[in-house]
């Protein structure tokens, strides 16, 4: 099987599995490529299934509180390392990876050979008189509120269980997550001050108008009304896009119901 190797300047750690085309992983805030390995475990029969940890996270040093931590940043990491596979790849980013991935996807839809969104977390896609957003957008002010003061507090654990409670939808969210799951956010905790720092990028439904790239836009069917309002809009934004959802799971879809999320996505890629 031929080897894939991170370009050193990228800050990518990759966990590589199987033999076939490419497909690349890219996860979500305090996530890591582990959250992949029952997903990429049954891709791997047909796929070379490329799982990467992004810069600062495990078992990448982690940042400094002080690091720039973006977006474009991430991005950038990204391609560089599709540049190096050198051919069109299946990209599926989950959350913060997700948007990654589509910022990826805009700058070089060369590099793409089918893209997947599960969870996107752009809210700059929602009409801002959305009736329903009102409560979301206060709602999300409220917990990155708590979560910085958690961060300068020095307690990054409680602003990480604070974020993943919220895009859970519930005070006990992360909690019910697997006892594994929990200790890989833990484990990415430092990232939590400068992830949160940052603002997203403006990325508005004419930008995924022009895209051109084949997309399927995944949410769980249990998550908060934020993600599935942006899931619904970026489907009908992107041409041709495809849309479903994955059952019995929440915003943390990919470790809460692998198996049909890998269902899903092998049925994708057979068609792209």
């Amino acid at each position: 099987m031929q080897s894939v190797v991170a370009p050193a300047e990228s800050g990518l750690a990759l966990s590589v599995y199987g033999s076939g085309p490419d497909i690349v992983l890219i996860h979500g805030s305090l996530g890591d490529y582990r959250q992949w390995n029952a997903i990429a475990e049954r891709l791997e029969s047909k796929y070379r299934v490329i799982a990467i940890s992004r810069r600062y996270h495990w078992p990448n040093p982690p940042p400094h509180p002080d690091t720039s931590y973006m977006y474009e940043g991430h991005a950038a990491d990204i391609q560089l390392l599709l540049d190096a596979i050198g051919h069109p790849v299946h990209v599926v980013g989950h959350s913060y990876g997700a948007g990654v991935a589509l910022l990826a996807a805009l700058r070089a839809p060369e590099s793409i050979q089918s893209l997947t969104l599960i969870e996107l977390p752009f809210g700059s896609l929602l009409p801002a008189a959305t009736p329903e957003l009102a409560p979301e957008l206060a709602s999300r002010e409220a917990m990155v509120t708590m979560a910085k003061a958690f961060v300068h507090a020095g307690d990054n654990e409680r602003a990480s269980k604070a974020l993943i409670d919220w895009v859970q939808a519930s005070d006990g969210g992360f909690d019910r997550l697997p006892q594994a799951v929990r200790d890989g956010l833990l484990a990415n905790a430092k990232t939590i001050g400068p992830n949160i720092a940052a603002a997203a990028p403006s990325v508005t439904c004419e930008d995924l108008n022009a895209l051109r790239v084949p997309t399927l836009v995944l949410n769980g069917e249990l998550t908060r009304m934020w993600y599935r309002l942006i899931g619904q809009a970026a489907a009908a934004c992107v041409p041709d896009a495809q849309a479903a959802i994955i059952e019995r799971a929440g915003h943390m879809a990919i470790v809460e119901n692998p198996l049909r999320t890998a269902t899903l996505l092998t049925q994708f890629f057979a068609e792209n």
